[in-house]
């Protein structure tokens, strides 16, 4: 019988910058089990990477391609699937949208390789010394042996060269060294934890039965009391022993003695839930069930694709709303994804989530470790979890059946990727996968985007307003104050107003509490000669370095450089040097001198380190154990003490003037959310909002906490201006070392790209550079392509455009320009 040659192809997407999938044979013995969605171990180059199958295709024996022409897949991860179709379909529109690599998308599900650093090793074979070889293929050759295998960043080191690949295949087609990949181990993805239980007399070493022979002993009593307490048991961890009240010592020094055997156990890592929150009975508002009534039917009756924007003051309930549709998902078998803006958020949130869900609940962020991180998604694959909620990655939650997604504070900037390929934002993800699965998704908030109200006004999402606190409480009484007239009175910019230090006495006095914001951390902007005028600034960025008084450094937070403050002008050796600007820890500096005895927490980046660093500050906080909380807009979004009654907002001109077209909207939306902190309790609530404009318009809204009105007038600007929601952006960035080459590289960009507009209306401006010019010793330039929405709702041609001049041309390609290209920015610095 001749023999079957036929065989399969596995299409393998790789996480690095290719835009196809790769090829490679797959063994006789995994035919039956590789199917699309497993992760497999592929060949790549000189090393290995994880990749995903994404098809699988038969070659027939009359087929003339080769099967020995092609790797064979070297390894399987798991033969479960490590993700669903859903989400490949979702990966490579997001490559398509967002102008990346396919395998860049992929990265999204594969940030880390789950492999050791893998590697291509060598071994020289008895052969003779071929005269044709170039020295650098007989300096290899000298340092291997036929007994070792050598890696090939060994060789690369001992020779002090690199990139010897090219060699390296030449000698092994002259039959002169042989190759072999090292397949990495896989790690372990459970936590494994020891426990420990009592092996038989007989099976105890004779010296140590000797030793414990004498039960009389008072110097094994202890000893004893823990043999007896084992007889009988199963297997104990180090945690039971501690809680039965034994020595962690002891049961070690026993198990070396081979009293105590030990087994392995592989263990789920417990989720932390720091918040506790108590289990009161919840009766919906009549607005609460209104809405659920609407989204009722795609959920059950008729379940399909329906976006809902679900606009609710703050304090009307819209956590409760997001459980009550979660609990009617989970009752047809399907899972739901939560998307929350901030991990600051998680804890709080967890919290409410986890006292009706129990431990069907799942959390990810980016503060879980690498291997917590690994077994939540696996547990997620197993079912153990029906709900996960987490920031921006958790759309990509490998669910099999997913049936809601809830987008909470959906205007929030920190939905889109900004520092990495692609620049995706979660929210419009999140409304292309449940368009995939043909399911509804709710964008909840208190301030609506732009994009996501004209999209309401335009049809195509259904829209609600929930416009009543719930337990009929009110919303806090607006004051504004003018700042200007203070520093008449004080002959100095004030940081707090009389008017604000007295509404403070009176809280601390009846014992409430205070939070304040300033979107700033550090102590001052900057340090300022009086007398020359000299700023200090990074070596490395075109900006000041901000001085943080707890250690007297200066900081420049975008690349990480800091240095000594000055106690003398550096460049005029002038003493009399001005702290310029007002950080938090200026703010709590002047708290504690107007009011020495209140109790102070500081939230910002520097005060939230570690994974729950900011759970435990917040939880503080919820306790009672402060009374002011003074932090940055991470206090102002989502957060609910029952106890605060008045918000101060320190600077509320930050921000408004600065040079983006959504400056206002920003401004706006913060200062919301942030005096939505006050009056959630009993008492009601008061915010104090200090300007140096208090006849700006924004302000005037405010007051009448009425978005609505101020959408209707900033809207109309956008309009004329032809800003989005009316047109689209797309911006390229271009960084570099050599600001030349950087600016050469835009203008060759630049050119293709309005030569090719074919009477398009799109317009292309730049390259220019970039307000932040230079970061980290690169300068950066960018280019902004802006078209009417009407002519070209998403883009399709320019996206092409710009993928054919960046990705496909080779004559750019070559430039030593890193090009960034974010579509739909959120901000332009």
């Amino acid at each position: 019988m001749p023999e079957d040659k036929s065989f399969y192809i596995a299409q393998v997407v790789v996480p690095i910058p290719i835009d196809r999938p790769l090829s490679y044979s797959i063994p006789a013995e995994w035919n039956e089990e590789i199917r699309p969605g497993i992760q497999v171990v592929v060949p790549v180059g000189n090393r290995y990477e994880a990749g995903i199958v994404v098809d699988v295709i038969p070659v027939s024996a009359a087929s003339t391609i080769e099967k020995d022409k092609l790797k064979p897949i070297a390894d399987v991860v798991s033969l479960e699937p490590y993700v669903y179709p859903d989400v490949m379909r979702l990966l490579e529109w997001i490559s398509q949208y967002y102008v990346c690599h396919l395998g860049e998308a992929y990265r999204l599900i594969q940030p880390a390789s789950n492999l050791e650093k893998s590697r291509l090793e060598i071994r020289r074979l008895n052969a003779g010394l071929p005269e044709r070889l170039t020295a650098v293929q007989k300096e290899i050759l000298a340092v291997l042996d036929t007994e070792s295998w050598f890696p090939v960043e060994a060789v690369e080191n001992m020779l002090s060269r690199t990139n010897l690949f090219y060699h390296i295949q030449k000698l092994k087609r002259s039959g002169l060294i042989e190759t072999r990949y090292r397949v990495p181990r896989q790690r372990r993805i459970r936590k494994i934890e020891k426990r420990y239980t009592l092996r038989t007399e007989s099976e105890w070493p004779e010296s140590i039965r000797e030793k414990y022979q004498d039960r009389s002993s008072k110097k094994y009593q202890a000893t004893f009391r823990l043999l007896d307490f084992l007889r009988g048991k199963e297997p104990l961890s180090i945690r039971q022993f501690q809680d039965a009240g034994f020595s962690p010592a002891l049961v070690r020094r026993l198990a070396a003695e081979g009293v105590l055997s030990i087994q392995e156990v592989e263990v789920p890592r417990e989720q932390s839930v720091i918040f506790q929150e108590e289990g009161t009975e919840i009766r919906l508002t009549d607005e609460q069930q209104r809405f659920i009534e609407m989204v009722r039917p795609y959920l059950i009756e008729n379940p399909d694709y329906q976006p809902f924007l679900l606009h609710g003051i703050t304090g009307s309930g819209k956590t409760q709303i997001y459980i009550e549709l979660i609990r009617l998902t989970l009752e047809t078998g399907r899972q739901a994804i939560v998307l929350i803006p901030e991990i600051v958020l998680t804890p709080q949130t967890m919290a409410r989530f986890y006292r009706v869900f129990g431990d069907r609940v799942a959390v990810l962020h980016s503060r879980l470790s690498r291997g917590e991180r690994l077994e939540v998604l696996q547990r997620i694959r197993e079912g153990q979890f029906q709900v996960v909620l987490g920031p921006r990655s958790v759309i990509f939650a490998p669910f099999p059946r997913l049936g809601l997604i809830v987008v909470d504070e959906e205007h929030e900037s920190s939905y889109k990727q900004t520092d990495a390929t692609p620049r995706y934002h979660a929210r419009d993800v999140a409304l292309y996968r449940a368009y995939l699965n043909r399911i509804p998704i709710v964008l909840g908030s208190a301030t609506p985007s732009f994009e996501s109200l004209h999209n309401a006004r335009m049809g195509n999402y259904q829209y609600f307003h929930l416009s009543q606190r719930i337990h009929e409480r009110n919303l806090p009484r607006t004051v504004l104050i003018d700042l200007r007239n203070e520093w008449r009175r004080m002959e100095s910019p004030p940081i707090l107003s009389e008017s604000l230090k007295l509404k403070i006495e009176a809280r601390l006095i009846s014992r409430e509490q205070i939070m304040l914001l300033q979107n700033r951390r550090g102590f001052a902007p900057y340090i300022q000669c009086q007398e020359c005028g000299f700023v200090a600034r990074c070596p490395n960025c075109d900006i000041t370095l901000t001085f943080h008084v707890s250690d007297r450094r200066m900081r420049c937070h975008y690349c990480g450089h800091e240095e000594v403050a000055p106690d003398f002008c550096p460049n005029c050796q002038g003493i009399d040097l001005l702290y310029r600007g007002v950080g938090t820890q200026k703010i709590e500096q002047e708290v504690l001198t107007v009011f020495p005895h209140a109790r102070t927490l500081r939230m910002d980046q520097d005060t939230t380190g570690g994974k729950y660093g900011h759970a435990r500050l917040l939880e503080k906080f919820r306790n009672g154990e402060a009374d002011i909380l003074i932090g940055t807009k991470m206090i102002a979004k989502g957060l609910d003490f029952q106890r605060v009654t008045l918000v101060g907002i320190i600077s509320a001109d930050q921000g408004l003037n600065f040079p983006d077209f959504r400056s206002s909207e920003k401004v706006f939306q913060l200062l919301v959310q942030a005096a939505g902190r006050a009056g959630r309790g009993a008492a009601g609530g008061e915010v104090v909002i200090q300007t140096y404009d208090p006849q700006h318009y924004i302000f005037q809204f405010l007051s009448m906490h009425d978005y609505l009105k101020f959408y209707e007038r900033e809207i109309e600007t956008r309009k004329t201006l032809n800003y989005p929601p009316f047109s689209r952006l797309v911006l390229i960035r271009l960084v570099g070392e050599r600001e030349d080459l950087v600016r050469a590289y835009g203008k060759v960009i630049a050119s293709f790209l309005t030569e090719h507009k074919k009477n398009r209306r799109y317009v292309v401006l730049g390259p220019a550079p970039a307000p932040l010019v230079k970061i980290n010793n690169r300068f950066r330039y960018q280019i902004l392509i802006k078209q009417p929405r009407e002519e070209d709702p998403s883009m399709h041609y320019v996206r092409h455009l710009i993928r054919e001049s960046i990705y496909k041309n080779p004559d750019v390609r070559k430039w030593p320009v890193e090009v960034q290209i974010d579509v739909d920015p959120v901000e332009i610095l």
